[in-house]
């Protein structure tokens, strides 16, 4: 499957069916979970449990969970456990946790990620029983109560200039949401604030990944990623700093930038950068080579 395609037909799923996953689905969960905990997530600070009763978490955050206490009802969830609040654990977790929803997306099981901004610390003691450090984010993931037909999955290309561009048959070519930033608003040259023109990143080669990388998930939809680039890599930088859900949406957008500047063969190695300077505007928080 392309990344791409990923980018563009995953979406958050906020309706379950009411009923557990497949034992042998299950198990895969498990086995990836394990492998990421071990692999990378017991060397930087997080690891990922997975919430099989899904009906007593729901019961505990009804009213906490969730944007505005709209907690979502799923059979499962999986939680994001981390060490201490960091920027770089959870910058690193969340990334992760994106590959997380792309494997569930391969496996035709909805996902949607869920903030608990508004636990309580007993409430999450409880989500994590003996285990130290705290947990800041859930994903929901079960059987989608609707599933998108083939007919209504929209084809992933590139090269092409126009954002709202269709093919001869009205198939959208590249979903835009019409409440996200512009490319433009988004992508510097060089410097914070000066805009990258369209000439500049289509001779680089990098537009299609800009266009792709905004369908990026962040919470409440603020998208407070920006890009600067700069020769052979771009940095990654968050606005208002001091928000710290804002890290969390710049380790999902990396897993997607790495991604997709991985599939359309650009370097894309990348690294985690800890902004200790005092500016309220933005920060770097990674770059990558592209």
């Amino acid at each position: 499957m392309k990344f791409r395609d990923f980018t563009i037909n995953s979406h958050s799923t906020r309706e379950y069916v009411d009923e557990s996953l497949e034992i042998e689905d299950i198990s895969s969960i498990k086995t990836y979970l394990n492998e990421l905990n071990e692999l990378v997530g017991k060397k930087m600070g997080f690891s990922f449990i997975l919430m099989e009763n899904g009906a007593a978490v729901y019961r505990e955050l009804q009213g906490f969970g969730g944007y505005g206490g709209l907690m979502i009802k799923s059979p499962h969830y999986i939680g994001l456990r981390i060490d201490k609040v960091d920027h770089e654990i959870e910058f690193l977790g969340a990334f992760y946790m994106q590959g997380i929803v792309k494997k569930l997306y391969e496996m035709n099981i909805g996902s949607c990620w869920i903030s608990l901004l508004n636990t309580t610390p007993e409430q999450k003691v409880k989500l994590i029983k003996d285990q130290p450090g705290t947990i800041k984010h859930l994903l929901a993931l079960g059987k989608p109560l609707k599933k998108i037909k083939k007919n209504e999955r929209f084809k992933a290309i590139i090269n092409r200039l126009s954002k709202y561009d269709q093919d001869p048959y009205g198939i959208a070519v590249i979903q835009i949401d019409e409440d996200r930033l512009s490319v433009v608003d988004t992508i510097y040259l060089k410097k914070w604030g000066t805009v990258a023109p369209f000439s500049e990143m289509e001779k680089r080669g990098v537009l299609d990944i800009l266009y792709y990388v905004r369908n990026s998930p962040s919470f409440q939809n603020s998208q407070p990623c920006r890009l600067i680039l700069q020769d052979g890599y771009a940095e990654l930088a968050v606005i208002n700093p001091e928000n710290e859900e804002n890290y969390t949406d710049a380790g999902i957008m990396m897993f997607n930038l790495h991604g997709l500047a991985k599939e359309m063969s650009f370097p894309s190695i990348w690294r985690f950068i800890r902004d200790e300077s005092d500016n309220k505007e933005y920060r770097i928080v990674a770059r990558i080579e592209m």
